[in-house]
């Protein structure tokens, strides 16, 4: 069967699955780089033909050519991986012709994220305080970026049907549902929102308005790029330190960090962001620990107890 085909019907596949653009699109992506590469190195064109040794020859190449970081590695193992597992379904290579099966993912180097302090937080959604209705969205999407750990795809995604008296149904990664809390601080901005957006779309059709709660000027829906654009906008106002990586990732770090230090268990915090085990919220403890290690050292610090 050659891969080409392959290829097609398995992101259709995955379509029907209710996958989300942006993950039919990462696949859709991986495999095509990766068959370009089997076409012109190994003149290889059907998937029975893609031995082992061709998937590691292909990650030695990113590793090399492309110098790519291990964590991008690993995440397109990943999606070969379930790329081939499909093919096995679909009895197009048998469980043992698999060349995915024994691959391991590479080893990544741990690093912590540095996030916003609460000073900074307060200073991005201050400097954010324009009555028009971009500002009066604006706010809400920072606040809730920083309030509920939401991840931006989830964010432009939301519909009106989903917010609720106290709190917004998610539709989360792997068609996985969950419901996150609506603070009071966040609820009245969420008023002024919907205020500010019936008042600025009056005077247009109900189907001329996209069925998603944000949308952009022209009642469509917000892009992901439009969200870090705004995030990017008032963290340069709010004159965030350097060393923090701006965008909405680093957001939910914040949002897991302070959850953790106000007491929050770790089973409860993995709920509302959505993950599928305790062990992924687990990592945000590192960053949390860090700033304990280093907060204790100063007060045991040698030179300031002599």
């Amino acid at each position: 069967m050659l891969l080409e085909d392959l290829k097609e019907e398995f992101l259709l596949s995955q379509r029907i699955l209710n996958r989300t653009e942006g993950t039919v699109y990462n696949h859709s992506y991986t495999l095509k780089r990766s068959i370009d590469y089997w076409k012109e190195v190994h003149s290889i064109a059907e998937v029975e033909e893609i031995k082992i040794t061709h998937v590691k020859q292909l990650i030695l190449f990113w590793q090399k050519a492309d110098k790519e970081k291990p964590i991008t590695i690993n995440g397109s193992i990943a999606r070969l991986k379930v790329f081939f597992n499909y093919c096995v379904d679909e009895g197009y290579i048998g469980e043992f012709d698999n060349p995915t099966r024994r691959i391991k993912n590479l080893k990544e180097e741990k690093t912590v994220i540095v996030s916003f302090s609460d000073a900074e937080v307060k200073r991005i959604i201050a400097c954010c305080n324009g009555k028009t209705y971009s500002n009066i969205r604006d706010r809400l999407i920072l606040m809730m970026l920083f309030d509920t750990g939401i991840r931006v795809t989830e964010l432009i995604s939301l519909k009106p049907s989903d917010i609720r008296s106290n709190g917004i149904l998610i539709h989360g990664k792997g068609s996985k549902e969950r419901v996150i809390y609506i603070s009071p601080a966040l609820k009245r901005q969420m008023k002024k929102y919907e205020i500010a957006k019936k008042e600025r779309f009056k005077h247009k059709d109900t189907v001329e308005i996209a069925e998603y709660y944000f949308i952009n000027q022209s009642a469509e829906q917000l892009s992901r790029s439009r969200i870090n654009k705004i995030l990017n906008l008032y963290a340069a106002k709010a004159r965030v330190r350097e060393e923090v990586r701006v965008s909405p990732h680093t957001c939910r770090h914040y949002f897991a960090h302070s959850q953790l230090r106000n007491g929050l268990d770790v089973y409860s915090l993995s709920r509302l962001m959505g993950h599928y085990d305790t062990s992924i919220t687990t990592e945000y403890l590192r960053g949390v620990e860090d700033e304990m290690i280093i907060r204790k050292g100063i007060q045991t610090s040698p030179l300031m107890n002599l």
